[in-house]
């Protein structure tokens, strides 16, 4: 009975060792697993950070585009309009200068 005991002990021993393996393979497979789940979410993470800043870029470089599109229609306008005076006073300038040239004033 001894021997049989021994032998069901050392069976014990076998068994726990043989579990005590399966559980660090295991633990070790889970350890990969989840370096592999935390490598592809920052992957995920800067792809949509990357994403997300060139849509930012792009709005703000649309409102740019806009802005400087109204700024330059101001400036044509408001040379328009300086181009139109300045046409506007030839006239009576050339007039003066004939005027006094001539001496008719």
């Amino acid at each position: 009975m001894a021997v049989e005991a021994l032998k069901e002990i050392r069976e014990a021993e076998v068994e726990a060792r043989k579990k005590i393996e399966e559980a660090k393979a295991q633990a070790a497979t889970m350890m990969r697993e989840a370096d592999d789940a935390i490598k592809k979410l920052e992957e995920e993470a800067k792809i949509e950070m990357e994403r997300k800043a060139k849509e930012i870029a792009d709005s703000y470089a649309k409102e740019g585009e806009e802005e400087g599109e109204a700024i330059l229609k101001e400036a044509k306008d408001e040379l328009e309009k300086l181009r139109t005076a300045a046409e506007k006073r030839l006239e009576s300038a050339v007039d003066t200068v004939l005027s006094r040239v001539l001496g008719l004033m």
